[in-house]
């Protein structure tokens, strides 16, 4: 896995991270009894649907992309590069970025860390709509024809960096318990109002980024960045 390749995963993780959805049920989890066990197996189930998700995508489309790459030279994938990032910039400029506060929180049906989990992974589903910088970054695992073992590192580096923000706040809540939850209001609704936003125009600048990198390649065979 080149370096290129893992900033460009760890970019694109980054970005996917600000799902407002997955932070609005974690504060809800915050406000039950004991929450840190219960957080941790909700962090688990999103995780465990995401990661299992990209080997499932990514092991299926994986052998038919190597194929369909060998045959193809560098004017192709850079046209291919351009629509990615077309797709990106469309996906930014359609995602709605109007949080409001008022939205209520999706709640499990039981406090306990099976329904906990389960809960995560249930949530992740239903972002599947919001999923497109996941399959960005499988596309570029997929055209960099990883092996079996780099391609699962590689998935797990963006689940990492993906979680990151989820564990960010567990650590807050863990260190800071009082002053927190003192706070878990109106860091909730900064979140909400706030990520859908960051989400939007971080799609917008790496699409244009993308598009823009490809462009220059097809019209002077000198890309700004591989």
């Amino acid at each position: 896995m080149t370096l290129p390749l893992l900033l460009t995963l760890t970019g694109i993780a980054v970005l996917d991270s600000f799902n407002p959805s997955l932070f609005i049920a974690q504060f809800y989890l915050f406000t039950t009894p004991r929450p840190v066990s219960r957080i941790t197996s909700y962090i688990a189930g999103i995780l465990t649907v995401n990661f299992g998700g990209g080997v499932l995508i990514l092991g299926g489309v994986r052998a038919v992309i190597a194929d369909f790459l060998g045959n193809m030279g560098d004017t192709t994938l850079y046209s291919l590069q351009f629509i990615v990032g077309i797709a990106l910039l469309g996906f930014g400029l359609w995602y709605k970025a109007a949080g409001t506060v008022e939205t209520e929180a999706r709640k499990p049906q039981s406090l306990g860390m099976i329904y906990a989990f389960g809960f995560g992974m249930v949530v992740m589903l239903n972002e599947i709509t919001t999923a497109l910088p996941y399959f960005v970054a499988i596309e570029q695992m997929a055209q960099a024809q990883l092996n079996a073992l780099q391609s699962l590192s590689a998935l797990a580096v963006y689940n990492l960096v993906f979680s990151l923000p989820l564990f960010a706040f567990l650590g807050l809540y863990v260190r800071y318990r009082d002053r927190f939850a003192a706070q878990l209001n109106s860091i909730s609704q900064w979140i909400h109002i706030w990520t859908p936003r960051l989400m939007k125009y971080a799609c917008i600048l790496f699409g244009i980024l993308l598009a823009l990198n490809a462009a220059v390649y097809l019209i002077s065979e000198t890309a700004l960045f591989r």
